[in-house]
């Protein structure tokens, strides 16, 4: 028996709950603000069935039974404050106060017998000791790299380096790597990050890696690929912003004039980039569609032959797999944490490099059937691999494994 503890807003444990209540292994659900059935039928009323922020908070619920889910959106509230007065110690303290919140629901569930504590990274704090301190299994949930790679990842153009000695993460890194070193072990989805906890000397408790699943909603929205387009179309999705290597993007866009393609953007604009990229968006060949939807995005990579995302740092970036669901041939980097395998699934590029980034997108353009054939293949392969109930096979496994 386990208790999952999300954190706040939607995330992937989130899934993990829902697949353990599919097996009759979870105890009970952790989370900030939720969708309770009381939430449901406010949301439900007509002037806010389409408001977008109560469309957003609905989008939380998954295939849990209420009974088991618990909203700590007290913290959550405490956490909004601090988004909004741009205050780290304000963010680290609504973390450690979701920790102390949760620390009843964990003593609870120990008597009804659970035995694992799996728990978002930063969101522990009390509640891990008190879990352990009761005898439960401490698996902390990290989904991105290291701590202290986080920010030198972005600043070295995807660059891996340890942390300078006298270097200071923050308060909020520090919160997230106190839950870490906490844990009986670590789980991240994917090589790339395992590879980070490496590096960094990280040596406390076993690292595993789940790779996450593309949903089933998700896959029921993606239509079937356009065959009669003959133009070239290209995708990116997820924030345009430093850390995506949106700067490497449009360096490469800048080599490739004279190509006949279509580029396509989904997802915000991060502030600091909104002049640097104003003659980049003024190119008729690129065209900006905004944040989308989930089906949207869905139709979105569903026409483009080739997903480009050539970030700089992730855990593993679930747009890479969502593309390859929907027969995108992938052009990525390593740190992108994906399956992508050079010359399998698409090409991997170094970080940074606006030349190499550029030679696989024109190599794509240039082998347009080849590519479409591996599209096809990586949608097979995610399909196949890579489901949300495949993500909860091998989590419930683990499970078993630590109880060994």
């Amino acid at each position: 028996m386990v208790i999952i503890s999300n954190g706040f807003s939607k995330f992937h444990l989130s899934v993990a709950a829902a697949e353990a209540d599919r097996r009759n292994t979870l105890t009970c659900f952790l989370t900030g603000s939720y969708p309770t059935p009381l939430i449901r039928k406010v949301l439900s009323l007509p002037y806010l069935r389409d408001y977008p922020k109560a469309q957003r908070l609905a989008s939380r619920r998954e295939r849990i039974a209420d009974a088991l889910v618990h909203p700590l959106s007290r913290a959550e509230v405490l956490y909004t404050l601090g988004q909004l007065s741009h205050s780290d110690s304000a963010i680290a303290a609504s973390f450690r106060f979701y920790g102390r919140s949760a620390v009843r629901y964990v003593e609870q569930a120990a008597k009804s017998g659970a035995r694992i504590y799996h728990y978002r990274s930063g969101f522990g704090g009390k509640s891990v000791e008190v879990a352990k301190r009761l005898g439960m299994f401490a698996l902390c949930d990290h989904a991105s790299v290291h701590p202290s790679m986080s920010e030198s990842l972005v600043e070295n153009s995807g660059k891996v380096r340890r942390l300078g000695e006298h270097e200071s993460l923050g308060e909020l890194w520090n919160t997230i790597l106190h839950d870490i070193e906490l844990a009986d072990a670590v789980l991240v989805n994917s090589h790339f990050a395992e590879e980070t906890f490496r590096v960094a000397g990280h040596g406390s408790s076993p690292v595993y890696v789940i790779y996450l699943g593309v949903d089933e909603d998700f896959l029921e929205h993606a239509p079937p690929r356009d065959k009669a387009s003959g133009e070239f179309r290209l995708l990116f999705a997820g924030l345009f912003g430093k850390g995506k290597g949106v700067e490497t993007l449009m360096g490469a866009f800048e080599r490739l004039k004279n190509l006949p393609y279509r580029l396509e953007i989904a997802g915000p604009l991060e502030s600091g980039l909104l002049d640097r990229s104003r003659a980049f968006f003024s190119n008729p060949q690129v065209n900006y569609l905004g944040l989308l939807s989930r089906t949207d995005l869905a139709k979105a990579m569903s026409r483009a032959d080739v997903f480009v995302f050539p970030s700089y740092s992730e855990g593993s970036a679930r747009v890479v797999f969502e593309a390859l669901s929907c027969a995108c041939y992938v052009i990525t980097t390593p740190n992108s944490g994906s399956i992508v395998e050079d010359g399998v699934h698409g090409n991997i590029v170094s970080p940074g490099d606006s030349v190499l980034l550029a030679d696989a997108i024109r190599s794509a353009y240039d082998r347009r059937d080849q590519v479409s054939r591996i599209g096809q293949s990586n949608a097979t392969l995610v399909r196949a691999k890579y489901t949300q109930s495949a993500y909860g096979n091998q989590l419930a496994s683990l499970y078993n494994e630590l109880l060994g």
